[in-house]
């Protein structure tokens, strides 16, 4: 993965009032957390944005562009895609626990990465709406899941 460091704020900041994950924030809110507890990843086609048992990286991961497959390592079965606007790696970022599946690029791939500090550091009202939006969207991906009869592989990813 390649940092993206020199993309102006404005521009940042446009591209994340596209996403839906952003949608509760407040413009000074989604500054704060630009400024202070993200950033932006380039991340190859078939390059990883995290591996099953890593403990260090616990990051939370919401896909700008491109797509991510998550799939497990033991039998590299494939869990499900990761699209614009979806996020991955919640269960480290909320737990601090290891990884437990593979993120890998399908295609180039930019990702927004927040850091686990930031439910620890950003004022209780943009805490909140972090965890109201992992609620969202987790509950959106086991919809999909219930609705493909356990056929996950044309669904977003589950949980990693």
């Amino acid at each position: 993965m390649r940092l993206l460091e020199n993309i102006a704020m404005f521009k940042r900041m446009e591209i994340i009032n596209r996403v839906p994950f952003f949608r509760d924030f407040e413009l000074a809110e989604r500054q704060m957390l630009l400024e202070s507890f993200s950033h932006w990843y380039m991340v190859r086609q078939g390059q990883y944005v995290f591996k099953q048992h890593e403990q260090q990286n616990q990051y939370l991961y919401i896909v700008l562009s491109g797509e991510l497959i998550v799939f497990r390592q033991h039998d590299n079965k494939n869990l499900g895609h990761i699209h614009p606007g979806e996020f991955v790696g919640e269960g480290a970022f909320i737990s601090h626990r290891e990884r437990s599946t593979n993120a890998r690029a399908n295609i180039d791939t930019v990702v927004l990465a927040i850091d686990p500090q930031a439910l620890i550091k950003l004022p209780v009202v943009v805490r909140e709406k972090i965890k109201d939006q992992l609620i969202v969207g987790m509950s959106e991906r086991i919809a999909k899941l219930s609705s493909h009869n356990g056929d996950v592989s044309e669904t977003s990813a589950t949980p990693a």
